[in-house]
């Protein structure tokens, strides 16, 4: 399997419109294999999904959490040969080159940076600009890393800690894992934003659950002084 790109989606079909768009503009050799995992939209999405001939799709209702969505998307295409797999949010749009920026680095975990607003000018990567800050919004994987490192942890229900947590255990298994220097557009938290109030509460008090089932396993919490050292990084991007 070439080049996968797995996106989960809850709902905002307009921007998972736009997301794929860019997905399928990808310019890299082989062109892109993209699953989408559809996790119980209710607004067209799987409706729309089925009329997409040219990707996969998977479908889970009830919804999974994040880590359990990366997990499913990244158990398919390792099992069926991909070398690694580019996970991707559907709230984002993608440069053409953006996949093929990411497999040229040669990084073991490597991200693009997100962006609220893309500049005029994309400019080469700078290998010097790399940042000890990986943006789990857009990241390159390889199988041989999730192998030596295990699945994200899918106690973090919905969402929230996931990607720190398999941020320090990468650091832990002397994998370091970075962003390099070139943007991607992220519309930024939209599957929440979206949300029915109802909703909005459940995954804010299970974030708060998540954050502290973190603390208990790392002993300090995610972002904190603590975690930074833990990772030898100074301080959160910025």
């Amino acid at each position: 399997m070439l080049n996968p790109i797995i996106t989960p989606c809850r709902n905002n079909l307009h921007l998972t419109r736009k997301a794929i768009k860019t997905f399928e503009a990808q310019d890299i050799d082989g062109g892109v294999y993209i699953l989408i995992i559809d996790n119980a939209s209710t607004d067209g999405t799987a409706q729309f999904l089925q009329t997409k001939r040219n990707l996969a799709t998977m479908h889970f209702n009830p919804p999974l959490s994040v880590a359990e969505s990366w997990n499913r998307g990244l158990e398919f295409v390792f099992r069926a040969g991909a070398e690694y797999a580019m996970v991707v949010n559907n709230d984002t749009e993608l440069h053409p080159s953006s996949y093929r920026r990411l497999v040229e680095d040669g990084g073991q975990f490597v991200t693009l940076v997100g962006r609220r607003q893309m500049p005029s000018v994309i400019d080469e990567p700078k290998p010097e600009n790399k940042r000890p800050h990986p943006d789990f919004s857009c990241f390159l994987i390889r199988r041989w890393v999730w192998e030596k490192v295990g699945p994200f942890d899918e106690n973090f229900k919905i969402g929230f800690c996931e990607d720190g947590d398999m941020d320090v255990r990468m650091y832990k298994a002397g994998i370091r894992a970075y962003c390099i220097d070139f943007p991607f557009l992220h519309h930024g938290s939209m599957t929440i934003k979206n949300a029915e109030p109802a909703e909005i509460r459940k995954i804010q008090i299970q974030a708060e659950k998540n954050r502290e089932y973190f603390k208990r396993k790392w002993g300090f919490a995610m972002g904190s002084e603590e975690y930074y050292r833990a990772l030898d990084k100074s301080g959160p991007a910025d």
